[in-house]
């Protein structure tokens, strides 16, 4: 079992809210390897599986060919990766267990502590993209469009 900083109750609440804006606070100051290393606790574990099965809540739909799979890989020096298969439609997300929908159309695999900047708008994939955090295999565009799919792009932005 992986140990790692203890963070305040404020702090963990913040993370698990679900609310941009409360985990952007609670993510305020934390160092990155701090972060990094609590993300690989079971109750970080934990905090990563929330961020997935809120995804259908965020999910803003748009055009598309048919159902697209999107893999996510989320690496966790020192523990497990967390990944999960998205499948989109026009209107729905439904997040499955990687392997059960087929081949994916789009693999996105990052750290921990990029995943959880990415899904509350703290960072911006093309950002993490540029400093070699973000890694894409596939599909491209469908990657591309990953932030405005879930209302994560900044305003004015193109979807």
């Amino acid at each position: 079992m992986t140990t790692g900083p203890t963070f305040s109750p404020e702090r963990v609440a913040g993370l698990r809210s679900g609310s941009l804006s409360e985990v952007r606070a609670a993510l305020a100051g934390l160092p990155r390897e701090e972060l990094a290393a609590w993300l690989a606790t079971p109750e970080g574990e934990d905090v990563l599986r929330t961020a997935f099965e809120r995804m259908p809540e965020r999910y803003t739909g748009g055009p598309m060919d048919g159902p697209q799979t999107a893999r996510w890989e989320v690496e966790r020096p020192s523990a497990d990766t967390v990944a999960y298969d998205i499948v989109l439609t026009e209107d729905t997300c439904d997040v499955r267990e990687t392997g059960t929908s087929g081949e994916p159309a789009v693999t996105l695999a990052l750290d921990a502590v990029s995943f959880v900047e990415m899904a509350s708008a703290a960072t911006q994939g093309m950002d993490l993209l540029l400093k070699g955090r973000l890694h894409i295999r596939g599909d491209v565009h469908l990657a591309m469009r990953m932030e405005s799919l879930f209302g994560l792009a900044e305003p004015g932005e193109p979807g």
